[in-house]
């Protein structure tokens, strides 16, 4: 997913449309992945040839630049020189070629059609996925930070428009969103949606759940449902917390079936349940075994069955930091009897 996040950035920096947001988004990609600067150097070398150049005022540009791509699946293949008497360049676009050429090929099409067409942008829209065991850390059009949680999908256009900011989440995310009075910022969810204009709040919304969170830090966050709107709406204050409770069957959420929980507002977001995982600790606050077995399953990537009924309805209250699945077991085992057998990346417990 940072290959197409890299070449989108790039193709925007060449054609001038990229934000100084975007570009230092992009140095920081280039940065952690330094393999990838190779597609940099390619495409800025082609932005800034003049088209007739590159092979006659004629030339199939296109057609040329698929045969460096062919040459790269040769290795015997003779070199073919590119922007005619620029040969020197072969060997690094060749080595570029072969690891990224699916890549290269969207991106030359993407900075094809900003050369052909000056002024011209379509929106599109970006999906980061934070795998199973992963986290990852975004950074919005709009300067927003977003921390994406294990087995969670964003997506969001790579520009918002001048009056809204919108984003899809499946799974769990932390937002500190950046301030903008005349654009609202709003996420959609499965079964809410949460208005903001500028403010740090967790959303927790996998589809495995019957239920979906919202915790707000500071600012404030207007609420409403899904399916069948009317207008009805919940505005949530800091250090409270909205669960919407929905049988299996439901597609929508409806407001009466929503509960609001108070915190303390002593208690930080490194401490609470909700937002300790962006700081790197796995907190159970009361939460049944059946629960917990769903956050270890996307923490450490494993798949937890619970084979008693009993067990599966334990509740813990726990904070771990830096532990591995077996330590964070054998320390609940402590408070409540159960046994568990791990074989590869399968977990089975027992009474």
């Amino acid at each position: 997913m940072h290959k197409e996040r890299i070449t989108q950035l790039i193709a925007r920096k060449l054609s001038g449309e990229a934000s100084s947001e975007e570009i230092e988004e992009l140095d920081a990609l280039l940065k952690e992945y330094p393999e990838d600067a190779y597609l940099l150097s390619l495409l800025a070398d082609y932005w800034s040839t003049p088209v007739s150049s590159i092979a006659g005022e004629d030339a199939d540009s296109e057609a040329h630049f698929r045969q460096i791509l062919d040459a790269a699946d040769n290795e015997t293949a003779e070199p073919v020189p590119i922007h005619g008497n620029r040969p020197r360049y072969v060997r690094r676009l060749l080595v570029a070629a072969a690891v990224l050429t699916g890549l290269i090929v969207g991106a030359w099409f993407y900075v094809q059609q900003l050369r052909d067409q000056p002024g011209i942008s379509e929106a599109s829209r970006i999906e980061t996925v934070a795998k199973p065991g992963a986290k990852s850390r975004l950074l919005l059009p709009d300067g927003s930070v977003v921390w994406l949680n294990s087995g969670s999908r964003l997506s969001y256009p790579d520009n918002f428009t001048d009056s809204l900011r919108e984003v899809e989440l499946e799974g769990e995310a932390y937002f500190d969103v950046t301030k903008d009075a005349e654009r609202p910022f709003i996420v959609h969810t499965r079964d809410i949606h949460i208005k903001v204009l500028g403010t740090v709040f967790n959303v927790k919304c996998y589809p495995s759940d019957h239920k979906t969170e919202a915790t707000l830090i500071s600012g404030l966050v207007q609420i409403s449902k899904t399916s069948d709107d009317n207008g009805e709406v919940l505005l949530l204050h800091p250090h409270e917390k909205v669960v919407i409770n929905r049988a299996p069957e439901h597609t929508g959420a409806a407001l009466d079936n929503m509960t609001v929980k108070h915190f303390k507002e002593s208690i930080t977001d490194t401490s609470m349940a909700e937002t300790a995982w962006v700081y790197n600790k796995l907190v159970f606050d009361g939460e049944d075994f059946r629960e917990i077995a769903d956050e270890m399953e996307r923490w450490y990537n494993v798949k937890i069955s619970i084979n008693d009924s009993t067990v599966a309805g334990y509740r813990f209250h726990a904070k771990f930091e830096n532990e591995n699945i077996t330590e964070v077991l054998s320390a609940l085992r402590l408070s409540l009897p159960f046994t568990f057998k791990i074989r590869n990346n399968e977990v089975n417990i027992y009474k």
